[in-house]
């Protein structure tokens, strides 16, 4: 369970490891203005995506000489395609002696996808001596081998109507009322066990209440109430979708704009309480696609505050500076209540950055850094802490002329080895985060 300690520098893959991808997308936007107080607006968007790889990754529980892992062979092809459309009218108007700002809307998207894949397990890994010339593998060797395979499809459509109103009740104080009624069909098919699950949810109502309350003319005060509707894709043990995500999420807040509106400032205090999330159903092994399952937890919720600062502190200092502190636990499970539920999820997360433009004669240059730093979190059974990290970045940029642009980006200036909080288990998933890299920018915006 301890630190093997490796250098960024191990590969464990094969020289046959490769991923291709290609990504086609659509898009269109339309907007129609009526007056100056009403407009139209409609965006439509389409995307095909075709994903391949064959590729070893190594895993399993490391000994003391480096031995007990396995070789994972797999094959990959992920084929999916997404449509979406939205339109929604938007207008202010006087009323009662109040004034109104009204947005009706309505939106539709659709997912389809067809997946397949092959997989096998070969023992005999080293983590101190990775075989990276073992022969080359894809779909048929792995199956001839005795791998397993899995071939999927789903087809997911929601549409929904929406609405909110925004009314000024009183000088100092703005209500917001809104809603959308949601329409939701899922069909995901297990063309390997010939199995097929649905699920249908009609008009759903997600309401939504908040008050903006003017403090003076630098401050607001705001609450909001939300109810939560969310439908999941994960699969429980007998291979139906979980139930959706049920709750509410409040919020209470603070925003500011000083200086004459160049800096912006917030604080928020959230509590989210979700029922029916989706939790890894370890007990039953790879039931699910030679994969966990997932069943639906109890009551979670996810607290805490957040604190923001954007904008120029000082002639030609920009800055933008953020804080979060949360927590998240099941408060209701019969397995896991008073345990952390989001294991990736920091406590404590800051980020700073600032960006400086020299004056006079060295006005086309300017220079910039920061840094992210968060605690600690937990790897994926919760079995262990994955330690926090500060990583440092640095920026210069040197306007040539109007039209040109050149930058210099420094990231993890101090070269930090770390871990990216992710699927960590005490078998494999632990990634390191980048090492010290550079990255030029030429930007070119030609005036027209």
């Amino acid at each position: 369970g301890s630190d093997i300690g490796l250098p960024r520098s191990v590969y464990t893959g094969a020289w046959w490891n490769r991923h291709d991808s290609e990504q086609t997308t659509l898009y269109a936007d339309l907007e129609h203005r009526f007056n100056a107080n009403w407009k139209l607006k409609a965006s439509a968007l389409r995307m095909n995506e075709r994903n391949a790889s064959q590729h070893q990754r190594m895993h399993g529980n490391v000994q003391a000489d480096g031995s007990g892992l396995s070789f994972a062979d797999w094959d990959n092809l992920f084929d999916s395609r997404k449509a979406g459309l939205d339109v929604y009218v938007r207008g202010r108007f006087e009323a009662l002696s109040l004034e109104h700002d009204l947005t009706v809307g309505a939106n539709y998207a659709k997912y389809t996808s067809k997946d397949r894949f092959g997989r096998r397990f070969t023992s005999g890994g080293n983590i101190f001596a990775p075989d990276h010339y073992r022969p080359a593998q894809n779909y048929e060797t792995i199956l001839a081998a005795g791998g397993t395979q899995s071939h999927t499809a789903y087809d997911i459509s929601q549409s929904g109507l929406y609405g909110s109103w925004r009314v000024k009740l009183a000088e100092p104080l703005t209500a917001i009322l809104g809603a959308r009624a949601s329409w939701y069909d899922y069909l995901y098919a297990d063309r390997t066990r010939d199995t097929r699950s649905t699920v249908s949810t009609n008009a759903r109502i997600t309401p939504y209440v908040g008050l903006v309350f003017a403090l003076d003319r630098q401050w607001s005060a705001y609450g909001s109430v939300t109810e939560v509707f969310e439908p999941q894709s994960e699969r429980a043990l007998n291979n139906e979708p979980l139930k959706p995500i049920t709750g509410r999420n409040y919020e209470l807040g603070l925003k500011g704009e000083l200086m004459d509106g160049r800096l912006n400032a917030s604080l928020a205090v959230f509590r989210y309480d979700h029922r029916n999330r989706a939790v890894t159903d370890y007990d039953n092994g790879y039931a699910c696609d030679d994969w966990y399952c997932y069943k639906s937890s109890g009551k979670v919720r996810s607290e805490g505050f957040e604190a923001e600062l954007s904008g120029e502190i000082a002639p030609r200092l920009q800055l933008t500076a953020g804080y979060t502190y949360n927590t998240t636990k099941f408060l209701e499970d019969p397995d896991n209540q008073g345990q952390v539920f989001s294991q990736w999820t920091p406590r404590h997360m800051l980020r700073v950055w600032s960006d400086y433009r020299l004056p006079g004669a060295w006005s086309r240059l300017s220079v910039g850094g920061g840094f992210t730093v968060q605690s600690s979190t937990l790897g994926y059974d919760r079995s262990f802490k994955v330690p926090g990290f500060m990583v440092w970045s640095a920026r210069v940029a040197y306007q040539a002329t109007p039209e040109l642009s050149l930058a210099l980006n420094v990231y993890n200036v101090f070269d930090k080895r770390y871990y990216i909080p992710a699927f960590n288990e005490t078998n494999g998933n632990n990634n390191y985060g980048d090492p010290r890299n550079l990255m030029f920018t030429v930007k070119y915006t030609p005036r027209l």
